[in-house]
């Protein structure tokens, strides 16, 4: 810690200091006149003059020396600093970031040392007064020291660093180094950028500030012998009753020289297959693994070559399902029109992506524990139920289930608003030899767009005779629409899912929709549609974030909307057995580390909910970045300086800091001065009391 002045040059103001005592060594000291005869004959005493250049009130002087002298160092603004021994800050000061490239194509050979010895370099070579912070870069930016003087922090700050696992982002860092250094106000300001600089790594111009300048210090490459897996490409079986999938890997030579590799693949933590690759210089080869057999649980692969000069890029993980289900439960009443679901049902079972698994239950044996596990619940010309039964239905689309309600003949004119949509009415019948048809789907509602304008057009083909009134309310949707204008299809979100009503049956009992050709889309998509069903994915990237809630969706269907429910937070396993809990309000993980992320909570027990993530496999191209261009791209670029009044947070805490000290030292100042002004104005009138004939 040391005392440091912003403006040392008023210092020299303490030259003042010489005033006051000049002022007290040749003031007079004025007496009341008395008369007095003529003073010719007396004799002149010397003693007298001398007296009167003799310094009589100590006290005062002081006081009038210390005001003056704080004065001049509030003036000075002295402030301390965090650098021992900081001293007089100097006019001239140089700020600077040092971007450090920490992606894992720094892990090559000794580029990391070298990066790090450089950077040490930067910081040992810093002028007193100078002031640096680190940021280190990867697919994201990482302040791991902001601008300071002290030597020791900075060698602190870098002292363990290792590369990551991300892929490099220069534009990104650059932006973000800039905006550091905005509203500084040393005289230079600077970007130091330590990398591989790898071609890969720019996408776009960095655009930074006028007034700073850029400067590249590349880390000496050293050409390895290295072969990559860039992709991994599963082809699921044609046939929905087939268990056998197949795996194509894409393999790259790096090195300008041929290559011996193997290619191993593992399924759950079985070794599968094992082949050696004879890799020409920068060749991409592919392998096919045909006939591979997959169980009705979530499987875990790996392909992994042998180890080379960069061993992260040398294996790939995925996760692999059989087939994706959805549960569907279709309700019926109690005595049903002769096929009154067996239409439903059976396009239903058509489907191949995802597998409808179809129950079917009477409305009078359905009980609340039968709606869990269900991505979605189809009531086929019920009554709607109340009770018990209504609020376990409100709470399962609550939870994120959906809801489909077929409103026929048996539907009553008065149902729960807070859960269906629309005030429903009495049945509309077309006039005798007429129909009505489906106009067609609102166009900016996502069902418009998954069921596409060929199959809108011949739903349009249907003949309606009989359906239901339903009036809207405001917080429903209408998604399609009579040729009268009536409403055909109603939707609300009601919590996480979603309710849908059709106010015409779906046999051939009030029209004939069910003999279309797009009846077969028409109803995958809204069932898709109602149960939010995604694809999995495979496999994710390092930096990327995964919704958990709707991959544990996409991967365990109904399981995963049953768990939703569930009070506490998801508990995530990641590849190096580290816990995350991660809030099921808001469950976004950013994925960090290559290998196999376990999601606990997030399904009914016995489900396993796993992410695969890997390393981007362009990071390790090493092709060279044109650094001359690269440069003068962002130069090019560059907007206006920024003036010196625009202060990010923690220029403005550092500025207010430094006035502090400044501030107490005027209010010292003030406090002295009114002690001087009472004093001066005490010793008067002492002084003309003590006078003789005064008043």
């Amino acid at each position: 810690m040391g005392l440091a002045w912003i403006n040392p040059l008023y210092l020299t103001g303490l030259l003042l200091l010489a005033l006051p005592v000049l002022i007290h060594l040749v003031q007079k000291h004025h007496r009341q006149g008395m008369r007095f005869p003529s003073l010719m004959f007396l004799q002149q005493i010397p003693q007298r003059e001398k007296q009167r250049l003799e310094i009589r009130h100590w006290l005062l002087l002081l006081l009038r020396c210390l005001l003056l002298l704080l004065i001049v160092l509030a003036f000075a603004r002295p402030w301390f600093s965090a650098e021992s021994g900081a001293g007089v800050l100097q006019p001239e000061r140089t700020d600077s970031v040092i971007v450090l490239d920490r992606s894992y194509s720094m892990r090559i050979a000794d580029h990391w040392p070298q990066a790090l010895a450089k950077a040490v370099q930067l910081v040992e070579q810093k002028q007193p007064g100078d002031r640096i912070g680190v940021l280190l870069i990867d697919a994201e930016a990482e302040l791991v020291q902001d601008l300071t003087g002290s030597t020791e922090q900075l060698r602190s700050a870098l002292q363990g660093q290792l590369p990551g696992f991300g892929a490099t982002r220069l534009p990104l860092a650059i932006e973000q180094a800039s905006r550091l250094l905005a509203g500084s106000n040393a005289s230079r300001k600077r970007i130091v950028v330590i990398s591989d600089f790898q071609a890969s790594g720019v996408s776009g111009v960095a655009r930074i500030s006028g007034d700073i300048e850029l400067e590249t210090l590349p880390v000496e490459l050293t050409q390895a012998a290295n072969a990559s897996i860039t992709s991994v490409t599963i082809e699921a079986p044609a046939r929905a009753a087939s268990d056998a999938f197949s795996l194509s890997v894409e393999i790259v030579n790096r090195a300008a020289i041929a290559l011996d590799q193997e290619v191993t693949l593992t399924l759950d933590g079985r070794e599968l297959a094992r082949r050696k690759l004879r890799l020409a210089p920068a060749a991409t080869v592919r392998e096919r693994f045909d006939r591979l057999s997959a169980s009705d649980a979530l499987m875990r692969g790996i392909v992994s070559l042998a180890d080379d000069a960069l061993a992260l890029d040398n294996r790939h993980y995925f996760i692999y399902s059989h087939k994706q289900q959805l549960p569907l439960l279709i309700v019926e009443g109690n005595s049903t029109r002769a096929n009154q679901s067996v239409f439903l049902q059976n396009a239903l079972g058509l489907s191949r992506d995802p597998v409808f698994r179809i129950e079917r239950l009477a409305l009078d044996t359905l009980q609340p524990q039968d709606l869990s596990a269900r991505a979605a619940i189809i009531l086929n010309d019920v009554a709607i139920p109340a009770g018990p039964l209504v609020d376990a239905l409100a709470s399962f689309v609550a939870a994120g289930g959906g809801l489909l309600v077929i409103a026929g003949t048996a539907t009553q004119q008065y149902w729960p608003a807070a859960l269906l949509p629309g005030s429903p009415g009495g049945v509309i019948a077309a006039r005798p030899a007429s129909a009505f048809s489906l106009t067609g789907f609102a166009p900016d509602h996502p069902l418009a767009t998954l069921i596409g304008a060929r199959n809108s057009s011949e739903l349009s083909q249907a003949r309606v005779f009989n359906y239901r009134e339903l009036r809207p309310g405001t917080a429903d949707r209408v998604v399609a629409r009579y040729s009268d204008g009536a409403v055909a299809l109603l939707e609300r979100r009601v919590g996480q899912g979603r309710v849908q009503v059709l106010t015409t049956t779906l046999d051939t009992h009030w029209n004939d929709i069910a003999l279309q050709p797009a009846f077969l889309p028409f109803l995958h998509h809204s069932l898709r549609y109602l149960a939010a069903f995604e694809p999995y994915s495979n496999q994710a990237a390092i930096g990327s974030i995964a919704d958990l809630a709707r991959h544990a969706r996409a991967l365990a269907g109904a399981d995963a909307i049953a768990a939703a429910a569930a009070p506490g937070p998801l508990v995530v396993e990641s590849p190096t057995a580290g816990e995350i809990r991660v809030d099921r309000q808001n469950p976004l993980l950013t994925l960090a580390e290559p290998g196999f992320y376990q999601v606990h909570n997030a399904a009914l027990p016995g489900v396993e909910v796993t992410l695969a993530a890997n390393v981007d496999p362009d990071e390790a191209n090493q092709q060279k970045l044109d650094l001359a261009r690269f440069v003068r791209e962002i130069k090019a670029s560059a907007s206006p300086a920024t003036t010196a009044t625009a202060l990010n947070r923690r220029q403005a805490a550092e500025y207010e800091q430094q006035q502090q000290l400044a501030y107490s030292i005027l209010l010292v100042a003030l406090a002295l001065m009114l002690i001087e002004a009472l004093s001066a104005n005490w010793i008067g009138i002492r002084q003309s009391m003590r006078t003789p004939g005064g008043g």
